[in-house]
């Protein structure tokens, strides 16, 4: 790890909070996880490019959905219980902090909110001026190419990689992981063999590397 470390960066569903995806979240709601499946499974064999993966999500809910509708999908969720301490030490050492997610930028805007978390980026639904849910999503975080919103948000605040550190939860996270000095990856049910990749059971492990 060279130089001191500036800024924390984590990913939202499954690190940050406990439930796994704020796009299943709208799937479970409207029974549409089926049709989710078989685009992910393109999505994951290269088939089709995230930006078709996030439409057809979009084009496979109700076609009248409102914004306050998916913001009160979107209400329930839980963060892990380390998350606000750890987030209160980060700050006491004057490190920045930040939400790289390829979720919905409505919760992502929440949890910064509430968390205090200095910067955020997330993929974005697009509504017209009825607040009606539009067809065409706003893709800014590549699941797998997590790593080049990473980029051009750190390019933006000033920062190096090198003096970050970055935490996931998923196979999908991982070269975002990479990119940053540390990385972390909350074991669930996965682990990775990756000699540069270390591995925690909770959020506030990651002070002990700081």
């Amino acid at each position: 790890m060279k130089g001191p470390i500036r800024l924390a960066a984590f990913d939202m569903d499954g690190t940050v909070l406990e439930h796994n995806s704020s796009w299943v979240a709208i799937h479970q709601h409207y029974g549409t996880g089926t049709k989710a499946a078989t685009s992910l499974r393109l999505y994951t064999e290269g088939k089709i490019d995230y930006r078709e993966f996030m439409r057809r999500d979009i084009a496979s809910w109700p076609k009248t959905i409102t914004k306050n509708e998916i913001t009160d999908i979107l209400s329930v969720y839980a963060i892990r219980r380390e998350a606000p301490s750890t987030f209160r030490e980060l700050r006491k050492r004057g490190i920045k902090t930040a939400l790289v997610s390829s979720g919905i930028d409505i919760l992502a805007k929440k949890i910064a909110e509430e968390l205090d978390i200095d910067y955020w980026v997330a993929n974005g639904l697009r509504f017209d001026r009825k607040g009606i849910l539009q067809a065409d999503g706003i893709g800014r975080v590549d699941p797998t190419r997590k790593n080049i919103a990473y980029e051009k948000l750190l390019w933006k605040v000033g920062i190096p990689n090198k003096q970050t550190i970055a935490v996931g939860d998923t196979v999908y996270d991982l070269a975002f992981l990479k990119s940053a000095a540390l990385g972390f990856m909350i074991a669930h049910t996965t682990r990775v063999s990756d000699p540069d990749i270390i591995h925690i059971d909770k959020l506030s492990q990651i002070l002990d590397h700081l």
